[in-house]
């Protein structure tokens, strides 16, 4: 079953309906997945509120025959725009439907949308603004980083969840809820372990690596989860790799790009990637200590100052990764960090 129209698409696979709509950056669209389970309508994410993409979705419900009043679940992978934008939306027009989520990325979302909170927010976009200087950016540089981690909060709204999940949680028996942190720390995954889908957000896509780094971590949170590295990120995203593998998923589906027929494949040149990326990064700097702005633009090249962020936000990633194996170690001078193999 296919069905295009001027910017989206509703596709079919096997008993699961994607609805997938085009989104104005490199990704190129958003899909957000429904199906049925037990007698109950579930839907995985709930897209974008910016555009039209809004219109497109409920169109995209009528023409398949379903009622936004039909869907009795809705899970958040995590708690980026492009995933959770709808929510308020959804359970406005529907109050009997379910919306579940995270614990971190329920506590993320309360506590960057909350008004009294945004003093504190840009707080911590200075402390680490104020780092990336360390680490190679110039002032201007972080005025913007600043700007950029004070700005994504102001275009998300909260919406309480009506059932928070944790790691391992089984909704109606089968839909199992695996924690991937790693491009979000709230960041779950869905797995029917009847029908062996792996319903995945931003953890797993078909073309590209998802951004792993680290952003603003409310204080709470990191008291919360004592003994959580939320620094070594890049060993959270790799562990979980290798535990959906050992799931076995069927298909897997992600909020972007191509329907994954071939998980294990997928997994193994995404975990490849990361391998020689650390490679690499050992490499530049085994002859010469270098910033890691200046490693991250070896391998990333120059980019405009937000695509520069994340690309030092990225090197970080696996620079911490190494250094907290031992590889790499790190040294101040002229209050600038330095990396070194």
């Amino acid at each position: 079953m296919y069905f295009s129209s001027f910017n989206s698409e509703i596709n079919k696979i096997e008993d699961v309906h994607q609805i997938k709509i085009d989104v104005p950056w490199s990704v190129k669209n958003v899909s957000v997945y429904l199906f049925d389970h037990k007698g109950s309508k579930i839907l995985f994410d709930s897209g974008l509120n910016m555009a039209n993409w809004s219109k497109l979705f409920f169109s995209a419900l009528k023409k398949i025959n379903i009622s936004l009043q039909d869907i009795d679940y809705c899970f958040i992978s995590h708690n980026h725009t492009d995933h959770v934008g709808l929510a308020p939306t959804l359970k406005k027009r529907n109050p009997d439907l379910k919306l579940l989520m995270h614990h971190i990325t329920y506590e993320t979302l309360k506590w960057e949308t909350e008004q009294e909170n945004l003093s504190e927010i840009e707080r911590e976009a200075t402390k680490i603004a104020n780092q990336m200087i360390t680490y190679g950016f110039n002032e201007s540089q972080s005025e913007r980083v600043i700007s950029f981690l004070s700005y994504w909060p102001k275009l998300r709204q909260y919406q309480k969840p009506d059932i928070i999940l944790h790691d391992g949680d089984k909704i109606l028996n089968d839909l199992e809820v695996i924690w991937t942190p790693g491009h979000s720390f709230g960041h779950i995954c869905l797995f029917n372990t009847k029908t062996k889908y792996l319903f995945v957000g931003d953890h797993i896509l078909s073309r590209i690596t998802p951004h792993i780094g680290n952003y603003i971590v409310p204080r709470f949170l990191t008291e919360q989860y004592e003994g959580y590295d939320f620094n070594n990120i890049l060993s959270h995203y790799l562990d979980s790799l290798d535990r959906i593998d050992k799931l076995g998923p069927k298909i897997i589906f992600p909020a972007h790009q191509e329907i994954i027929y071939d998980p294990h494949k997928r997994i193994s040149e995404i975990k490849e990637h990361h391998k020689n990326r650390l490679a690499d990064i050992s490499r530049v700097i085994k002859d010469k200590a270098r910033t890691p702005l200046e490693i991250s633009q070896l391998h990333f090249g120059e980019l405009d100052d937000t695509n520069s962020f994340l690309a030092l936000s990225e090197t970080l990633g696996h620079l911490f990764f190494l250094e907290n194996q031992g590889l790499v170690h790190s040294i101040e001078k002229n209050r600038k960090i330095l990396y070194y193999s």
